[in-house]
Formats: C-alpha cells, structure tokens, sequence
C-alpha cells in the first residue's frame, strides 16, 4: 500500500499542447477530470484514460500560473509541472478542486495549497518554482466584481420592474 501524503479526489488537467490550442483556450480549458495523488515518491493523476505516474525524479520544476483572463476573468490558478517521460520533456496543467460550485478565489485558494504541499516534500524542494504573483490578490478583485454584478443587476430590475409598471398603465 502506498503511503499518502496528500489525495485530492477532484482534479482537472490538460497537457500544455491541449492548453495551447483553440480549443483549449477559448472553449474549454480543461483536457479532462480525474484525481490527484502525492505519494513518497511520487505525483499521480488518476482515474482516467489519461492517467500518468510521474516520479520526483523526472519531475523539472513546479510552478503556479493563473488561466488568461479572457478565458478566467476571476484569475483562477494553476499548477504547472514540467516533468520528463521517455526522455522527453512534457508539461500538464492541474486545478485541484472540491466543487465546481466553489468560487475562483476558493478553488486558487486550493490550488495555492497543493503548490506548497509539494514545496515542503524534500525531494522537490529545489524544483518548485516559488509563486510569480500573490494567489490570494484575486479576492480583492473578486469583491469588486461582484459590487458591479450586483450593480448591473440592481439597474436590470429597476428598468425591468418600470417597463412592467408601464405596461399595466397602457391597458
């Protein structure tokens, strides 16, 4: 039985060549769904045709990134790890998550979380990447958003309840 550091029973991902193409993009970013799973020795996609085994030691480095903002305009946050398989050299995105339901803000949140999971595994210390921006700044937009949605929205019902006052005057 492996011994489990830590096991995240939802997880997307898409390998970097699915992530640079039209489609996974603009439509939908996610290649596939699975389960994710760092063991002592090594990082384990699972519960899908896709599944991989990547050890430590073919792993490059480990990073945080965050999805363009045309596609993610919350900024929600990804790993990315760079690892080699048969001597060459891939990378795959991963969103860890509880549910789709949860906020982007929670679900970077957790993303933030496996990336420093994997930053005190002593194996990888040296490749994981420290963050290239604050994964918890995406909340102070994320608030003023949803002011302007509920703004926008406020505006929709007051024209929406005088177009319906209006029409009961006109009978």
């Amino acid at each position: 039985m492996t011994d489990d550091i830590r096991y995240q029973p939802k997880c997307f991902f898409a390998s970097r060549e699915y992530s640079s193409s039209f489609w996974g993009r603009f439509i939908y970013l996610y290649q596939g769904k699975g389960s994710l799973r760092l063991t002592r020795h090594s990082l384990c996609l699972e519960d899908c045709p896709q599944g991989v085994e990547i050890p430590f030691k073919d792993i490059k480095s480990i990073g945080l990134s965050r999805f363009s903002t045309w596609s993610k305009p919350l900024g929600l946050s990804r790993l990315v790890v760079n690892y080699f398989h048969d001597d060459e050299p891939r990378t795959l995105h991963l969103v860890p998550f509880e549910s789709i339901w949860d906020p982007t803000p929670k679900t970077s949140r957790l993303v933030s979380s496996w990336h420093e999971t994997l930053g005190n595994v002593e194996e990888l210390t040296n490749r994981v990447e420290p963050p290239q921006f604050d994964p918890s700044a995406s909340e102070s937009t994320t608030a003023g958003l949803y002011v302007i949605q509920a703004a926008l929205l406020g505006v929709f019902l007051i024209f929406f309840l005088i177009w319906m006052s209006a029409s009961f005057v006109v009978r």
